[in-house]
């Protein structure tokens, strides 16, 4: 699977289409992505092998006899969005998702690792600003080697 790293910032164009930064799309294997909106106010981008995998953890982790886990999944199922990328390297972000992270005109494209947060830059900015803690506060609480 494909490691997503760095950031990077491209115009959304006025019919929602957004290029995929190149070393991003290089990593894509397939035609197959989801795209669905993320906590914190952003969209993540998933290649089909990732959400396959997410999903295999909703089955073994999730009940649908439970009132909670059936509106989570409701809620997930409903935002989900199949994408592809064109063959000008462009995806599409449907208006209602594009409202949903507050995305007008340039879209951030941050690679996760296994995934990619797609953002609106100033909304991220403003979003890193106002957590409390400092990658160092936060570093100093995890039993990792940095």
């Amino acid at each position: 699977m494909a490691e997503f790293i760095g950031t990077h910032i491209h115009t959304l164009d006025d019919k929602g289409r957004v290029s995929v930064p190149a070393q991003f799309r290089r990593m894509l294997t397939g035609e197959d992505l989801y795209l669905n909106r993320e906590l914190d106010n952003c969209l993540v981008l998933y290649q089909a092998e990732k959400w396959e995998q997410i999903r295999a953890g909703f089955e073994e982790k999730l009940s649908r006899s439970n009132r909670q886990h059936r509106r989570f999944l409701r809620w997930v199922g409903a935002k989900l969005r199949p994408v592809t990328v064109d063959s000008q390297g462009r995806i599409a972000i449907p208006s209602d998702m594009q409202d949903a992270a507050g995305i007008t005109g340039e879209v951030m494209f941050l690679g996760q690792f296994d995934r990619i947060e797609l953002w609106d830059p100033e909304k991220y900015e403003a979003y890193m600003r106002t957590e409390e803690e400092s990658f160092e506060d936060i570093a100093e609480t995890l039993d990792i080697d940095l």
